[in-house]
């Protein structure tokens, strides 16, 4: 019953308070309508920021965190760096003692070293002083050593009788020479004319007064009235005569005349060979041949010069001979398709000097001919043409040289030496021009 009572007056203080405070009211609530929509407003507004505060909080929250992550890190690896810091600081300092303790021993050692580096200079002056002396005693001794040596050698030389060649390679170089000879001269002359013309007639002469001291005067009468047009084989025994005699005077020769001694070095050797034994003249013999041509055979225009020579005489021979050729074209023509083989011949000749006058000292070798005019005997001599009753005939010229060996027996007041023909020289008789045309002299 209180409870209806108290709701009636309820709606009646309400009703009285809403007649009478309608408008103040309604004036309130407009007030408070637009408050509250500006409150919204603001809120919405404060709701934005607060979202914004949040967003940048979770951001600063996020960089926070990632901060605090590297400073662990960061403090983790400052950590690490101070224990590895530490670390080695232990270990430098573990170092330092053991340093320390290695540099005293290490200047322990030096000082040992020391004491031992001046001992062995002590010993190393010592040594030295040792090994001069030593040095001093051993030149002292390869002196004497050198020079008992050369005496040994100097006796060696004299006393030894081998020799550098045997008598079958000497026969076997005297037959390479005369085959070169031969074969050469052959060519010689069959490659020229001969047919004597009038406007030849003064070097045809002049070449007949030139080669009659070599020739002699039988050949040279023989080249000047023999006729030679059909068959030149007269012109080719005198091509082969001057040369076999040229080569003859290489192979003996001492000095090649170089030095003007020929005569003097042989009277002295044929002295020496008379009182000495075989060894020793043999020896002295190559020792002074072997120096002697060393001083001779300096020129280095020798060997020319007697290519030279003997190319002259082959073409004065020719001259002589009527060849249709006036000197100097036969000679132009001589040289440049026969020079190379003068020039072999001449090699082979002082080839010969040496294996006989140096090779050889247990005997004497020495080229042997026949002269001309000399009787011919078959006991020394071979007909060029061929086994033949020619004894006693005259002799024209030598056309293959022959080899001779002589060898002391023994040494006493009458020398005794043993003559041995190695090889018989070949020889051309004057009767070879027998039956040959002769040239009308009337003409």
């Amino acid at each position: 019953m209180i409870g209806s009572f108290l709701e009636r007056l309820k709606r009646w203080c309400l009703g009285w308070f809403f007649n009478e405070n309608q408008k103040e009211l309604e004036c309130k609530i407009a007030d408070l309508e637009d408050r509250l929509r500006k409150s919204g407003n603001e809120k919405n507004a404060l709701n934005d920021e607060v979202r914004k505060v949040k967003t940048e909080n979770n951001r600063l929250s996020a960089t926070i965190l990632k901060t605090n992550e590297e400073n662990s890190k960061l403090k983790q690896t400052l950590r690490q760096e101070q224990d590895a810091k530490a670390n080695a600081q232990r270990t430098l300092e573990k170092e330092k003692k053991e340093g320390e303790r290695a540099r005293g021993a290490y200047q322990q050692e030096v000082g040992t070293l020391k004491q031992q580096l001046e001992a062995r200079k002590a010993e190393i002056t010592e040594a030295r002083g040792e090994l001069q002396r030593s040095q001093s005693k051993l030149a002292e001794v390869t002196t004497l050593l050198d020079t008992r040596t050369k005496e040994l050698k100097g006796a060696q030389v004299f006393l030894t009788t081998a020799d550098a060649v045997s008598g079958a390679e000497v026969i076997s170089s005297v037959d390479a020479l005369n085959a070169e000879i031969l074969q050469t001269c052959a060519f010689i002359s069959d490659s020229f004319d001969f047919a004597r013309k009038p406007e030849h007639a003064d070097e045809i002469k002049e070449g007949c007064t030139r080669i009659s001291d070599l020739m002699g005067t039988s050949m040279t009468h023989l080249l000047s009235t023999v006729q030679h047009t059909a068959d030149p084989l007269l012109v080719q025994i005198a091509l082969q005569g001057a040369t076999v005699e040229f080569s003859r005077w290489i192979i003996m020769t001492w000095d090649f005349d170089g030095l003007q001694a020929e005569q003097q070095l042989s009277e002295i050797y044929n002295d020496i060979r008379s009182t000495e034994t075989q060894a020793i003249s043999g020896r002295w013999r190559a020792l002074t041949r072997a120096h002697v041509q060393k001083v001779a055979l300096q020129h280095d225009d020798l060997h020319s010069t007697m290519v030279t020579h003997i190319s002259d005489t082959l073409v004065v021979i020719m001259v002589a001979a009527g060849c249709t050729k006036n000197y100097e074209d036969a000679y132009r023509e001589f040289t440049q398709k026969f020079g190379e083989r003068v020039s072999n011949i001449v090699k082979m000749a002082v080839r010969l000097n040496k294996i006989i006058g140096e090779e050889v000292t247990s005997a004497d070798l020495w080229p042997t001919h026949g002269a001309a005019g000399e009787k011919f005997d078959s006991d020394t001599m071979e007909d060029f043409e061929g086994p033949s009753d020619q004894t006693g005939k005259p002799v024209l010229c030598t056309t293959a040289l022959g080899l001779a060996r002589s060898e002391k027996l023994a040494v006493t007041d009458a020398a005794e030496f043993k003559y041995t023909v190695l090889k018989k020289p070949k020889v051309a008789l004057e009767s070879v021009a027998d039956g040959l045309e002769r040239e009308d002299v009337s003409s």
